[in-house]
């Protein structure tokens, strides 16, 4: 099976989709929005206008009677903006291949913030398809060297590198990009 297919099996044949649908609308975010998945990862935001606690337990049971997962996080916090939030994710293997599902329970403007983001990606890869390959390389190579992670280097920097500032290589990005960005 493909990154694409293994991912299609956890989110339909696994049922997780409809799962989520109980608790809230899904919505695919990330990488696999934009059809760009370098490693075995799923992010998914769900709006969490019914979201509670007690709901956050009767979810954490599906996942893991359905996944048994290697690892497992699930937390309510409250946002910068004092709102509560939800959060799930979990490890499970698929095919004997690690795979990470990272779900929020957001508020609906705060995905349709993340889906309005993907969709401009798409956008620009859609002008010059070339680039897509050259994002996906640049963000397993930093994967491979450890430097990927959300107190590191994300995909977000990754994407304005490359289409931003016509960065097309790891070492480009690390020698240039990184130490005239002053955001990072």
């Amino acid at each position: 099976m493909s990154r694409k297919e293994q991912a299609d099996f956890i989110l339909y044949k696994c049922g997780l989709l409809d799962e989520l649908k109980k608790y809230g609308c899904p919505h695919i975010i990330g990488s696999y929005r934009m059809d760009m998945m370098a490693w075995n990862d799923l992010d998914i935001d769900v709006e969490n206008s019914g979201m509670s606690l007690d709901k956050l337990y009767e979810l954490s049971k599906y996942i893991i009677n359905t996944f048994h997962p290697t690892w497992y996080e699930a937390k309510e916090e409250c946002n910068e903006k004092n709102e509560l939030v939800w959060f799930q994710g979990f490890e499970m293997f698929v095919e004997n291949e690690l795979w990470n599902v990272d779900m929020w329970f957001f508020n609906t403007e705060t995905i349709d913030k993340a889906e309005k983001y993907c969709d401009s990606i798409i956008r620009q890869i859609e002008k010059k398809p070339e680039l897509k390959q050259i994002i996906i390389k640049m963000k397993q190579e930093l994967m491979e060297r450890n430097l990927y992670s959300f107190d590191k280097y994300t995909s977000m920097d990754v994407y304005d590198a490359v289409l931003n500032y016509k960065i097309t290589g790891v070492e480009d990005f690390l020698d240039n990009y990184i130490k005239h960005n002053i955001n990072l």
